[in-house]
């Protein structure tokens, strides 16, 4: 089997000119995208963005897709009507009405989640959701959007290689750059069951990739890469795309 330094070299060589492709894309979008972070700490998503402004207009109103309910809904929450009400007793309208009453729409997402809590039987989990799924409904957040208004791009494969092998190369100081195209910084401890590595390009950031590592049958790995903190919704389907061709290079340098 090549070394890290080797496979890092193979695949820095295969997505040299796409990256270039992917950072010149990123530079337009930045440019003319539509920018949907918060536009006050504390408040992520607080005053639609015209991204935001625009999803409303292509989800349909919440009574044409089945539920009974007052409200327009600028993006679909997490669970149907009819799911929210049969754990919460009440529908979204209400949970609208209701916290719109209680801690305000203008609230940071973590002080909504806690007045779920304290206001509802609902543990942590339904409280996330209830409270993503209202920042949704009101236009604050677009989907795929994380409480500090940003974005994250997934992708995953299962590869026919020990998890422990891409653990070793994700954590090579010496081959981490050309393997992954960036100026990049190792977050995480050896250990942990997930890695953190920081993205720079030119000293500017573009974000951080979380790599997990699942095991699969016939020594294989399920290999997830999630790109955190984009800033605008458009890079999502840049990163994915990205790293998808980043898999396939990755693939072949190990067959």
């Amino acid at each position: 089997m090549r070394s890290p330094a080797e496979i890092s070299e193979a695949v820095g060589a295969k997505m040299r000119d796409r990256l270039q492709e992917t950072l010149a894309r990123r530079a337009e979008l930045l440019g003319v995208g539509v920018d949907a972070r918060a536009e006050a700490a504390g408040k992520a998503g607080t005053g639609a963005s015209t991204a935001a402004s625009a999803a409303a207009s292509a989800v349909p109103a919440a009574a044409s897709i089945g539920e009974a309910v007052r409200h327009e809904w600028a993006a679909p929450p997490m669970h149907s009507d009819a799911a929210i009400r049969a754990q919460t007793g009440q529908g979204w309208d209400e949970w609208i009405d209701a916290i719109d009453a209680g801690v305000g729409r203008d609230a940071a997402h973590p002080r909504i989640v806690e007045w779920v809590m304290a206001n509802s039987a609902q543990n942590g989990w339904w409280s996330q959701g209830i409270a993503v799924s209202f920042e949704r409904m009101t236009g604050r957040r677009l989907a795929g959007q994380m409480p500090d208004g940003t974005f994250t791009a997934n992708r995953s494969r299962t590869l026919p290689v020990d998890r422990e092998v891409l653990r070793e190369l994700i954590a090579d100081d010496a081959a981490r750059d050309a393997l992954l195209g960036f100026e990049t910084e190792f977050r995480s401890k050896v250990a942990s069951k997930t890695y953190k590595v920081l993205l720079a390009r030119d000293g500017q950031p573009i974000g951080g990739l979380l790599f997990t590592f699942d095991p699969a049958p016939n020594g294989r790995t399920k290999f997830a890469i999630a790109h955190e903190k984009l800033q605008v919704v458009d890079e999502i389907e840049l990163w994915k795309a990205h790293w998808g061709v980043w898999l396939d290079a990755l693939e072949l340098a190990f067959a």
